[in-house]
């Protein structure tokens, strides 16, 4: 696999429509950016520069924004195709799920994500513990359609853990599996707004309304 440079992908504005009524139909989200190989090419196989993507969202922050990226991975005539994504979350949003897509295969136990703080990798891939990660995940079958980014919260095996949702920044993910062969992922990188104070406001009074309802019902 070649490098593909260190630039900012980014629809055109042309193909953001169609690109956007396909991806609703498909995850049901709102619809973002996306990137996948078997259109745009290679994600990058080099940890110190990886492929940027700017992560998108639904205009005016309604609904959640759902960033779609596809490829494959696997061990082929004994080299492993390493995939390295870098990813910025704007101002004002949060990175809330880490969802897999149903179109996901794995070989063997599972194939393996990352994640790290940063627009690098600072963890080469044959490193014996995940010291220098945020977290990182063994995905499966069975993790197809769900959201893997609480999982991948936990600190294991020296990676430092992480409050989630992830504030807005820059983060690295590293895409690998170990086993022969082509392995195809799909993963949705959802955005929601920060909730403004009005937002916040509401939350706590139907907080308080919800607790002076459940006082009310109890027995005396």
């Amino acid at each position: 696999m070649h490098a593909v440079p260190r630039s900012r992908f980014l629809l055109s504005s042309a193909a953001r429509p169609a690109c956007a009524v396909a991806l609703a139909l498909g995850s049901g989200l709102a619809t973002g950016a996306s990137f996948s190989e078997a259109l745009n090419g290679e994600l990058s196989a080099d940890r110190l520069a990886p492929t940027f993507l700017q992560l998108d969202f639904q205009p005016g922050g309604a609904v959640p924004g759902s960033n779609v990226v596809s490829g494959t991975v696997g061990r082929n005539g004994g080299v492993v195709d390493l995939d390295y994504l870098w990813v910025n979350v704007p101002a004002g949003y949060r990175m809330s799920e880490l969802r897999v897509g149903t179109q996901t295969t794995v070989g063997g136990g599972g194939s393996f994500v990352g994640l790290a703080a940063g627009d690098t990798m600072p963890v080469a891939s044959d490193a014996s513990t995940a010291l220098g990660l945020l977290g990182y995940k063994v995905y499966r079958l069975e993790d197809r359609t769900t959201d893997i980014l609480d999982d991948m919260a936990a600190p294991s095996f020296g990676s430092s853990g992480f409050e989630r949702p992830l504030a807005a920044g820059d983060y690295t993910f590293w895409f690998q599996e170990l086993g022969s062969g082509s392995f195809d992922y799909r993963f949705n990188i959802v955005l929601t707004p920060v909730p403004g104070p009005a937002a916040l406001a509401w939350l706590l009074g139907a907080g308080l309304l919800a607790l002076g309802a459940g006082a009310r019902r109890a027995p005396v």
